[in-house]
Order: structure tokens, then sequence, then C-alpha cells
């Protein structure tokens, strides 16, 4: 059996390729960028298409990618992307012809992965979503949905990271609500092992699923159980109200803060339960509680460093964003003569004002781009060329600057390496 599976680099694709691989199903991956894909899973067929790209939309393109395939699986998602027309692009009218096109190439089995909540919830996600999930079972397809509940991982990604940095947060731990939120939560290996035994033994056709792990929690005691996972003490719950959780996810929004955004938010709040009997009775897979499944995979070192470093990622990039706009206000609002002393050591004595302005300009526009977000690994690297020139044409032409009171040029040592931890944190997959 060959399968082709879309979103395979994803959180839940990739978990979805590995179960396949482990008994011994051929795979061919579409992902946006087949670099780095093939580089892990160098026993793939993978493609690279973009699934906002006009290409997406193209049954033809897609009937190509079906040769040879048996099976289809779709694990592409997205849940607050920067435009409102990705969300439908890539949950309804890139699969609208990926399945048109399993109709035309007589490839008939579909497992497509949906999200819980989205009957209930009214977010682009949500609508997009339902829509997507609509069109393929109005087809003449055999086709399964899943909506799986909340899908946790070994690693950390997007809401596993949240929860576990909520886990780790400092004196306190803050909730949405009272933290009476029930919960179910699936591993995404048995996700993926309950999809492979969906393709094997052909069950659950025409038939929507919500997979979910044993042992219903509330939010408060999934927090609980990964404190103790990570062997932290009982520390006080502090309630977040309503209005207090939708200021922090709008300002999530405007800032490109993920998984903080209103869409998570309205998702969290519409059903993060499945139906735990109803997969296990389909696909033979019995998911473990969440307890039972953290106690299988001992806490080690990097997981109480990510946690942590997670709850930093806001703070360094604000920081520096608050560093590039004081740096840039002062050098456009301040006397001239509040530089003399640096200016009077450089030679080219008429440019200096016009050097102030530019360099000013630099930094507030910097500082603009790091507030909402913009490209930010990428704006990494022009933070660190700006120090770095910054701190290389003042070193020489006035090298008494290293030297100078409050540390001088020194200071923009320990700036390069934030701005190095920053570029690194901003590196998610």
């Amino acid at each position: 059996m060959r399968v082709l599976v879309v979103g395979a680099n994803g959180f839940i694709g990739c978990a979805v390729v590995v179960a396949l691989h482990r008994t011994g199903i051929q795979t061919r991956c579409i992902v946006r960028s087949a670099g780095s894909f093939t580089r892990r899973f160098p026993e793939t067929d993978t493609r690279s298409l973009d699934l906002t790209a006009d290409a997406a939309r193209d049954m033809d393109c897609w009937a190509g990618l079906l040769e040879g395939i048996d099976a289809v699986i779709n694990a592409a998602g997205v849940l607050q992307p920067g435009k409102a027309e990705d969300a439908w692009s890539v949950h309804c009218h890139a699969p609208a012809a990926l399945f048109n096109a399993c109709e035309k190439t007589g490839v008939r089995r579909v497992i497509h992965i949906s999200a819980i909540g989205v009957m209930e919830a009214e977010t682009t996600f949500a609508l997009s979503k339902r829509v997507g999930d609509q069109a393929l079972m109005a087809r003449d397809l055999d086709w399964t949905i899943l909506r799986p509940a909340v899908v946790v991982g070994d690693g950390s990604y997007g809401g596993t990271s949240l929860l576990r940095a909520l886990a780790v947060f400092p004196f306190i731990t803050p909730l949405i609500g009272d933290g009476s939120t029930p919960m179910d939560i699936i591993h995404k290996d048995d996700l993926a092992t309950g999809i492979v035994e969906l393709l094997r033994t052909g069950s659950g056709m025409r038939t929507v699923l919500e997979p979910a792990g044993a042992g219903r929690l509330t939010l408060v005691e999934v927090i609980a159980a990964y404190r103790n996972w990570f062997g932290l003490p009982p520390q006080p719950v502090v309630s977040i109200p309503d209005w207090g959780a939708t200021l922090i996810a709008r300002t999530g929004d405007m800032t490109r803060m993920h998984p903080i955004t209103s869409t998570a938010l309205i998702q969290f709040r519409a059903r993060l339960t499945g139906d735990a009997s109803r997969f296990a009775e389909v696909t033979g897979i019995r998911s473990p509680g969440l307890p039972e499944r953290l106690a299988a995979h001992p806490c080690e070192s990097q997981d109480l460093w990510h946690a942590r470093l997670f709850l930093l990622k806001p703070l360094v990039r604000f920081s520096l964003a608050l560093l590039w706009a004081v740096s840039g206000l002062v050098g456009l609002l301040a006397p001239a003569t509040t530089f003399g002393p640096v200016l009077e050591s450089l030679p080219m004595q008429g440019l200096h004002g016009s050097a102030v302005v530019i360099m000013s300009t630099v930094d507030l526009a910097i500082a603009l781009a790091l507030t909402l977000g913009w490209r930010l690994k990428l704006m990494a690297w022009i933070q660190i060329t700006v120090v770095l020139g910054y701190t290389l044409v003042l070193g020489i032409l006035a090298p008494a600057l290293w030297v100078a009171p409050l540390g001088g040029l020194l200071k923009n040592i320990p700036i390069l390496i934030l701005l190095l931890l920053h570029r690194v944190l901003e590196e998610e997959r």
C-alpha cells in the first residue's frame, strides 16, 4: 500500500508518517518545503506544494500526485493564519481539488483529520473546517473524518507547549476561568496508530470519529498532571477572568504570539471532549490517560528547559522591541548635544545629524517589526547584523567607547547573545 499524506510536516502529520513506515506502508508526503522534511525522513517520496497557492486548487495537479496511490490522509490545518483566505484554502479549496481528483482517479479511501469543536465554534478556523468536512461527506468516497480532542506528544508544539508553560509558571498557576473546563487528551502516537488501523482494516468508513484518550480531566487537573511530571510542588491557582483572557488573546493576534490567539481561545471555550470508547471500538486502539502517558515518558532536562523558555520567548521578543524603540526615539527626540561626546570622536562632522536620523529610523522599524511579529527569524538576523555593524563601526572609529562609563560598547556583547537566543526560540520546526 502507498499512502498520500498531506500536511506531513505538521504536529500530527509527522506522527502519521512514522506510524505508516513502522507498519511497512509507503508514503508520498506533501509539504510546503521538501528540503528539511526530506532530510528528516529520507525514505519518503516528498513533494512540495503550498496549499494556499493556486496550484493546490488544480485537480490535475493532485491527479498527478495521486499516481500509484491507494489511500489519502489529509492532516493539513492552520489555526490562525495571517490571512483568513489561507484558512479557506487549506481547509476547503485545496482539499476539494484533492478529493475531486480522488474520485476521478479511483482513489477511494480518504482519512481526513479535522478538529474537535468545529461544529460549535464560529471562528474562521471552525467554519472553514466544517465546510471542508461537509464537502467530503457529500462525495462518493470511502471517507473517515477524525475530530480529535486535545492532541499532545512527547515533544512540545502549539497547545502542548502552552499547557507545559502554564505548569511551570512561577509562583502561581494562571488558568482561564476556574479551571473546570473538561478536556480529553490523546497522544499523537495513539491517534496515528488508530489511523493506520483504519487503513489496514477498512473500518470506520463514512463515519465521523472523535478520538480521545481515557480519563476525562479538567484544565486544572491537566496542569497539575504536567506539574507533577516536572517534579514541581503544587502552587496557588489564579483565575483569569473572561475579559482578561480576551485581552490577552487579542494582544496575541496583533503581535502574532501563537498559540495565544482569539481563535485558540474561542475553540477552547467551544468543546475539548471527544468519544474515547467509540474511537477504541472502531480502531481497537485504547489510548491511556494523560497521567499514565506522562509516567511512561519521564521528564528530562530538555522538557523543563523548553517549558520555561516558552514563557521567556515573548519577554525576549518584547524586551528587544522596547530596546529598539527607546533607542530610536532617543535618537530622534533628544537634543544634538546629548551625542556630543560620541559625535566629536567621529569623522565626517557634517553628516552626524543625518546619520543619527537614519540609525534611529532603522531602530524604530525593527521595533515595529518585532512588535507585530513580522518575519521574526529574518528579523533576528537583521538585528544581529545591525548591532554588529554599530559595534564594529563605532569600535573602530571611536575605540574609547569600549571603555566608556556604564559599559559603552561592551553592552552589545550580551545583547548579541540575547539576539542569538531570540533567533533560536523562533525556530519552532
